[in-house]
């Protein structure tokens, strides 16, 4: 089966959490030796597949003849109409199947033009998933209507950590054994989690009367970096806030950290909460989106609402019951496990591919 995936973010770009699903997805497939799988795409570098520069009228344009020269038995379009529009085009011409994967919400209603115009593309497709139930109430909430569709989670793949990661780690950002390490994962790019993370910064500002050891560490880079940066500056928090950029591995903070704190506005069933669920951490987590897909509130993690007060006492409780922490960490992996594998992932969509999966 020759399946053709286009998206945006690819290889070597600053796709985040929809680079990281593609990748680890193609990674499975290709683990298959009835799948042979190319990738199209606009961000990113990877010689082994088709790098499509220009604008977005050209990349649709320079997609299409892409997919002519492919002759794929699939179509497997990522996010935006312009991935999905060649596709649409592709299809209408020679009959392809074609599936959609929508990895985000929107961030304000279509205008009527733009609904229909996008509604269209997605009446095309055979079937449309979603990485969360959440992800497709969102969508339904701000027009689109679906019909054959199915929920895709992501998995995990997490990787050992050494001890001299986790001491050069340490070294560089100055933690000390004392330290009781706090720890958000790829909040600076999107503005609801941005937001999530200065609700956080003040949480921890509370925090750091009564426990003055902790120290917050923000990992990941993006457009609002600089905003949340000057917030810490604003109130104080200089010494007790590590900004680290991006980083290639993120397990390795995983490792070090005492608890994973996903504090964000919106999303799906993101991958970082994932991951710190995969390395077994204690985890608190806004009640929104499709995070309580993941999450049982007091069973694997701490559910809380976007308010500093609650953050305040979810961490504090965490820090003063060890056992349950551990005990909850112990449950989070077992779910990822169980639940987000990417072998899980690339069998739904394999069944999706040869018309055998059912809308949920």
């Amino acid at each position: 089966m020759k399946i053709a995936i286009i998206t945006n973010y690819w290889i070597n770009s600053s796709g985040g959490g929809v680079k990281t699903y593609l990748t680890s997805l193609v990674d499975e497939f290709n683990n298959r030796d009835y799948l042979d799988v190319s990738v199209i795409f606009k961000s990113g570098k990877d010689y082994e597949n088709y790098h499509i520069e220009g604008n977005k009228i050209v990349f649709v344009f320079k997609t299409f003849l892409n997919l002519k020269q492919l002759n794929p038995d699939i179509i497997h379009s990522q996010g935006t109409w312009y991935c999905l529009l060649p596709g649409y085009a592709y299809k209408k011409l020679y009959g392809t199947k074609l599936v959609h994967t929508f990895h985000s919400q929107p961030f304000g209603k279509l205008k009527l033009v733009g609904r229909i115009f996008f509604q269209t593309l997605l009446n095309g497709c055979d079937c449309i998933t979603f990485v969360s139930k959440s992800l497709k109430k969102e969508n339904e909430r701000f027009g689109l209507i679906f019909n054959e569709y199915a929920i895709t989670y992501a998995g995990v793949n997490s990787t050992e950590v050494s001890q001299k990661q986790i001491a050069e780690f340490s070294e560089k950002y100055n933690l000390k054994s004392s330290n009781y390490v706090l720890l958000a994962q790829g909040f600076m790019s999107n503005k609801l989690k941005a937001k999530g993370s200065t609700i956080l910064i003040k949480a921890l500002k509370h925090l750091l009367n009564k426990y003055p050891q902790t120290i917050l560490v923000l990992t990941g880079d993006g457009a609002f970096s600089n905003e949340v940066k000057l917030f810490v500056e604003e109130v104080g928090l200089s010494e007790n806030v590590i900004f680290t950029g991006h980083l290639s591995d993120p397990f390795v903070p995983l490792a070090i950290c005492n608890i994973y704190t996903h504090i964000s506005l919106a999303d799906g069933v993101p991958l970082a909460l994932l991951e710190a669920m995969a390395m077994g951490k204690p985890i608190m987590a806004t009640n929104i989106g499709g995070i309580p897909e993941a999450i049982d509130n007091g069973i694997n993690g701490i559910l809380v609402e976007p308010c500093e007060n609650q953050i305040y006492e979810g961490i504090e409780y965490l820090i003063l019951n060890s056992d349950v922490a551990t005990k909850m960490g112990y449950n989070a992996k077992q779910t990822v496990s169980n639940k987000f594998t990417w072998k899980n992932a690339a069998n739904v969509f394999y069944d999706i591919y040869c018309d055998s999966h059912k809308s949920e």
